[in-house]
């Protein structure tokens, strides 16, 4: 009896698991219809495959194909690879037919075999070494760290922060700027002293941001 019960409880949970599937939402017209994957809110978010007049299968965030996935057109056409929001966005390859095309999209216009620009370096002064990456979180920003050798810089004077957009906050070794605006102009002003304390010098660090994205600056002195 405890066997058949098991067995019975288990048919209900995978009922109401799926159930729970066919509730998330994908927000995507062309694959809205049917859906199986993760979920989280009521929208397709993480793997799964959805399907409508067109099918995608690959990374969902909050309803939307993001990350990597192969979306097939009803035309037999496909794409497989990077999208953000819903949108062609990154390296992939797009087949219709015999045409083929490799390389990179941006809000789903092809921009050839090398990425889009993100940002732009504008001026450069007395920064030994700088790294721009960006991070996964959706929100546009900026965060800024100031090194001196392998460790945070604390012989900073003099420091200044222009920007077009956002308001300013700082956090234990971090400089940062929220609710930005695309394109986004950043200056960045400050002295400092070498490792040796022997020499002292006027930083002065400007670019412009073109992609939407939380953004981390390191400028490193030595």
């Amino acid at each position: 009896m405890k066997k058949y019960f098991c067995i019975a409880l288990f048919l209900i949970l995978g009922g109401y698991v799926n159930g729970q599937q066919t509730d998330c939402k994908v927000m995507l017209p062309g694959i809205h219809g049917t859906y199986t994957g993760d979920c989280k809110k009521g929208l397709a978010q993480g793997n799964g495959v959805a399907q409508g007049v067109d099918r995608y299968e690959g990374h969902f965030l909050k309803g939307l194909p993001d990350g990597k996935g192969i979306y097939r057109w009803a035309d037999g056409s496909y794409y497989d690879g990077e999208w953000k929001s819903g949108m062609l966005e990154g390296k992939g390859r797009m087949v219709k037919g015999d045409s083929v095309i490799t390389g990179y999209w941006k809000a789903n216009k092809y921009h050839g075999n090398k990425p889009p620009v993100s940002y732009k370096i504008t001026a450069n002064r007395n920064v030994q070494r700088y790294t721009i990456t960006k991070s996964v979180e959706v929100e546009n920003g900026v965060r800024i760290k100031l090194m001196l050798g392998g460790k945070e810089n604390g012989e900073i004077g003099d420091f200044s922060l222009a920007y077009t957009s956002g308001s300013e906050y700082s956090n234990i070794g971090l400089i940062g700027l929220q609710n930005t605006n695309i394109p986004l102009d950043v200056t960045i002003k400050y002295t400092t002293w070498n490792q040796l304390h022997s020499a002292q010098y006027e930083v002065l660090f400007e670019l412009t941001i073109l992609e939407s994205g939380t953004w981390n600056i390191t400028l490193t002195n030595m």
